[in-house]
């Protein structure tokens, strides 16, 4: 009797336990969802407001834009009207008839019209305003420096050139003047109006010399 009845109390136990293992089971089901549910409304929470945010600053940016747009071309406007132009698109302006008068008045109190009536229909600066100026070139000093190196190294060869031809004339007047003195009478002796000519020609040279030292001096 008692091996039989210890099956059942141990089958009753395990039916006992069973409602009780099922409910905290339960309560851990019904936690789980809860907790992840509540983590997914605070990321969708946080991320539909930076969206919200993102989209008021983007909304900011936009209407400062358009105000700083308007504001220009009010200001614009209103220069092309002092100028008596009609504010249009580049060369689509218009010149509107105005009295010469109040166009002087206009360019007084504004500078900045006298530079854009110096302008032509098409934009374009009137030949008496100075241009800009040209950028130099990098090699332009080069060549320049090239071309006077160049200039002097031809004066300088043209200088020795003609010193050459000065000394070859001299060395010839001297064979020559050497010949005419070695000439000889038949009766051996040298001829006198060759000498005479010598003499006079050595001092033509030294008075030349001593002339050229004083003015020097």
């Amino acid at each position: 009797m008692s091996s039989k009845s210890a099956p059942k109390s141990v089958a009753r136990e395990k039916q006992h336990r069973r409602p009780y293992q099922e409910h905290d089971r339960s309560k851990d089901s019904s936690n789980r969802p809860f907790s992840s549910r509540r983590n997914l409304s605070l990321e969708t929470f946080a991320q539909r407001k930076g969206q919200v945010r993102a989209l008021e600053e983007f909304k900011k940016r936009k209407v400062h834009k358009r105000l700083e747009t308007a504001k220009a071309l009010r200001k614009y406007q209103k220069v092309m009207k002092q100028e008596g132009q009609e504010a249009g698109k580049g060369a689509s302006r218009k010149r509107l008839p105005t009295d010469t008068r109040q166009g002087e008045e206009s360019v007084m109190e504004n500078p900045k019209i006298a530079l854009d009536s110096n302008e032509t229909g098409d934009g374009e600066v009137a030949d008496n305003q100075p241009k800009k100026r040209r950028k130099t070139n990098p090699l332009e000093k080069a060549v320049s420096k090239a071309e006077q190196a160049k200039q002097q190294a031809a004066l300088l060869a043209q200088q020795r050139e003609e010193q050459e031809k000065e000394r070859q004339k001299k060395l010839r007047q001297r064979k020559r003047q050497s010949k005419l003195l070695q000439k000889r009478t038949k009766r051996g002796q040298p001829i006198m109006k060759h000498m005479v000519d010598n003499l006079l020609h050595k001092l033509e040279k030294q008075r030349e010399r001593e002339q050229e030292q004083e003015q020097e001096e």
